[in-house]
């Protein structure tokens, strides 16, 4: 299609009458992020077609998933016992191309509550996407001490609209949308409702567990939201900051993703996840940039 979302989207919408459940797995989240040790707190890393958006490029959460897999490696063979990403700020330079790339990470702080640690993604020695970690130690089933923020009301799974990836292998997730708050497909691309608001289902096949390491692949899967207010092309993300509050029970995750405004070529983007338990486990806010039409 000649509409695409950008570093960070996948772009080919299934249609309403595509079954929810036709996407036989062929490559799982955790198989598809092995790690490469290459010394030095180096990793290479394969982006593989299975996350890809259109036109051959990675899927920008699956990066950010990858730079915070390194990320808590290199932070580990340094003593750290801070296996979750708990707060993660990305910005993207370029788009890569699907094959192989190197990450390098520079460890800047191990502490008791908390370590930091930096990552960079590059390919052919130009540097694709730059992060700083946050790392800390989640506990599993723990409840908020103060606050609650519950999840918006979805439909059943099993009357939700499936989204598939018709031009690359499958991936073993599926992203299955609230009809309420779904993008219809047309000639000239996705359009919405005009709420600027996206509502879906995430799952992993199986049901299993997500990671609080695959939060960060989450945490950008949803298309723009700006699609359900203004069809455009590309909607590259400029900068991400992504946080993990809690290590979600197993189960399909509840998403909320939503634009609030769209001024001077530019959109934030609010990702919120909740687990199958109504526990808010991630918090996410973008940067993007749109062309808008003219005339």
């Amino acid at each position: 299609m000649e509409w695409r979302p950008g570093t960070c989207r996948s772009t080919d919408i299934s249609s309403r009458d595509e079954p929810a459940t036709s996407y036989p797995a062929r490559m799982d989240l955790a198989q598809a992020t092995p790690l490469t040790p290459l010394g030095e707190g180096r990793f290479g890393v394969e982006l593989p077609e299975e996350f890809s958006i259109g036109g051959g490029k990675p899927n920008g959460g699956f990066m950010l998933a990858c730079l915070g897999k390194a990320a808590v490696a290199a932070a580990a063979e340094q003593g750290a016992e801070h296996p979750h990403p708990i707060s993660t700020g990305a910005s993207y330079l370029w788009s890569p191309d699907l094959g192989p790339a190197e990450i390098e990470t520079d460890v800047q702080r191990v502490g008791r509550t908390a370590s930091q640690v930096t990552a960079r993604l590059a390919q052919a020695g130009r540097v694709a996407v730059s992060a700083r970690f946050t790392l800390g130690a989640l506990t599993e089933g723990s409840a908020p001490f103060w606050g609650e923020n519950p999840p918006p009301p979805l439909a059943p799974i099993d009357e939700c609209i499936g989204f598939g990836m018709a031009n690359r292998p499958a991936n073993g997730t599926q992203l299955l949308f609230d009809p309420d708050h779904a993008l219809q497909i047309g000639p000239d691309g996705p359009s919405g409702n005009g709420s600027g608001e996206l509502r879906a289902w995430f799952r992993l096949d199986g049901d299993r567990a997500v990671t609080p390491v695959e939060l960060l692949f989450v945490s950008d899967a949803m298309p723009p939201a700006t699609f359900s207010v203004v069809q455009t092309g590309w909607v590259p993300t400029l900068d991400l900051t992504t946080y993990v509050r809690a290590v979600p029970a197993p189960g399909p995750l509840r998403i909320r993703f939503r634009t609030t405004i769209i001024h001077d070529g530019f959109a934030d983007e609010i990702c919120e996840v909740w687990d199958s338990e109504d526990r808010l486990v991630v918090q996410a806010t973008q940067i993007c940039a749109l062309r808008l039409p003219t005339g």
